[in-house]
């Protein structure tokens, strides 16, 4: 219990970046608070903070060590909450990572999520980037592809299909392609993976190769790319979702429909937090709106 203590005075201490504060808000005296958070850096081996007469400040080792005991505190208040109600009620701050598109997915359902577990913060990280669920910092990702062996459990929720699109305007004005080899003479939308030079490649269901193409833009946001196909820039290929009602209105139109080919989206979380109630509230509740 030495080292919960320890972690405790650790948080108060990053939190407040002072030790005189952490120590009035622990009812301690800043001495003691001093030498306790000295014995946890000596038990770990490490400098969590670079200590000046004027500031203090977090060492690299202790942003990490910030992040995993704000997650293990936040984890023991939602423990204690289920134990004081006698039932393990589902509480606290889920965060749920999410390429950006994602949230096309999630947003129709929300508000029945937050009334059926009031106690549940979620905590959306709309990025594209590919997270680490072992650093901590997130309870449960959506992805979508192929998953990757791992020591995390998945459940594949829906699939999707990637259709071409482009907007009337620009069919009027640039013809509608009659062979998928005539892609390469249109104005073409591409989507690059944020934080790299990588553009992400077309697939048809015939495994045509689109080798050749050179893009009129590049977009490193899904929305984006739809945004830009609106406003007539060229074709694009976009998951089924996001054009679904721009389909529905005429404001985009298919392109070879039966060339599009499928994705998939999945849950993936980390193995030893499937017991949370939060995290199989959020489960359960996708499997049943999503799958």
């Amino acid at each position: 219990m030495d080292g919960l203590n320890g972690l405790g005075l650790f948080l108060a201490v990053a939190e407040e970046r002072s030790f005189a504060a952490a120590a009035r808000r622990l009812g301690l005296s800043p001495s003691a608070t001093g030498k306790a958070v000295a014995r946890l850096e000596a038990r770990l081996g490490i400098p969590l903070f670079n200590r000046t007469t004027r500031q203090v400040s977090l060492t690299a080792e202790g942003e990490l060590l910030l992040d995993r005991a704000r997650r293990i505190r936040e984890e023991w208040r939602e423990t204690e909450a289920s134990l004081s109600q006698g039932k393990a009620v589902p509480h606290g701050r889920l965060r749920v990572a999410t390429p950006a598109v994602g949230h096309r997915l999630l947003a129709p359902h929300l508000a029945a999520f937050a009334e059926r577990y009031p106690h549940v913060m979620l905590d959306l990280d709309l990025d594209d980037r590919i997270v680490d669920l072992t650093m901590g910092r997130i309870d449960v990702a959506i992805r979508s592809g192929v998953l990757a062996d791992s020591s995390h459990r998945s459940r594949r929720l829906r699939d999707f299909r990637f259709l071409l699109c482009a907007a009337p305007d620009y069919i009027a004005a640039a013809g509608m392609p009659a062979t998928l080899a005539e892609l390469r003479e249109h104005r073409l939308v591409r989507y690059r993976y944020p934080g790299s030079e990588a553009v992400q490649p077309w697939r048809f269901a015939s495994s045509f190769d689109l080798a050749g193409g050179e893009p009129a833009s590049i977009c490193t946001s899904m929305e984006a790319v739809l945004s830009a196909t609106l406003c007539g820039l060229g074709i694009a290929q976009m998951p089924d979702f996001l054009v679904v009602d721009a389909l529905a209105t005429g404001r985009l139109v298919a392109i070879f429909d039966q060339e599009a080919p499928s994705g998939t989206f999945s849950l993936l979380w980390h193995d030893t937090a499937h017991g949370s109630p939060k995290l199989r509230a959020f489960i359960d509740f996708c499997i049943e709106r999503l799958s």
